[in-house]
């Protein structure tokens, strides 16, 4: 188990880009601060648990950066277990990106999704709005959830079935991306190792 901690930083970074239409050189001076909550019954291999993270970063022209952004993410993951062998979880990611000129954000700061942390059954990071070539350029916002259940079929093994739904978007309304699969999981000596197979079912 563990309580709640605080990150206070300043980030200078300086990212030259080119994505898609949109190119630059980006000069960032960014605080930010990070909260994180962590409960669990084992850090190795928990029964029950959650955890709970908010991260916040910005920057503005006023103080050595090209660009007004305020840049905010958001997670929270649970576990529970019943009668030792039906281990159920979720998943839940939120982000979003305000600024007066999108065009101007890097693409470490923009948001896109897909991939084996993300909507599983999508390549990594293909998941956002294109331009008109078709080339992916991030989003304003993110939003990812999961589910999924684990079955016990041996000491420190487990089968599993998920679903993920998620995209990153321009505007809230936008369609998501849906993603099943199935796995197993295995709890090493190290800690846990995961092997998933999963199908995107939109394009």
């Amino acid at each position: 188990s563990g309580g709640w901690q605080r990150v206070l930083s300043v980030k200078w970074q300086r990212e030259e880009y080119r994505l898609g239409d949109d190119s630059g050189l980006s000069t960032l001076l960014m605080p930010g601060a990070s909260y994180s909550l962590l409960r669990s019954d084992n850090r190795l291999d928990p029964n029950q648990g959650y955890r709970l993270q908010f991260d916040l970063t910005g920057s503005h022209r006023a103080a050595l950066s090209d660009v007004d952004i305020l840049h905010v993410n958001a997670l929270v993951k649970g576990l529970f277990t019943l009668a030792d062998k039906h281990r159920f979880l979720g998943r839940l990611q939120a982000g979003a990106v305000a600024t007066n000129r999108f065009e101007d954000v890097p693409p470490s700061l923009r948001f896109f999704a897909g991939g084996d942390q993300s909507v599983r059954g999508y390549g990594y990071e293909t998941l956002s709005p294109e331009d008109e070539n078709g080339t992916g350029i991030g989003g304003r916002y993110k939003l990812v959830g999961s589910i999924e259940y684990q079955f016990e079929v041996a000491d420190n093994w487990r089968v599993a079935a998920f679903m993920d739904e998620g995209n990153a978007l321009n505007h809230l309304d936008e369609p998501l991306a849906t993603g099943v699969g199935v796995g197993i999981r295995w709890i090493s000596p190290v800690g846990p190792l995961r092997l998933d197979i999963a199908k995107g079912l939109d394009e």
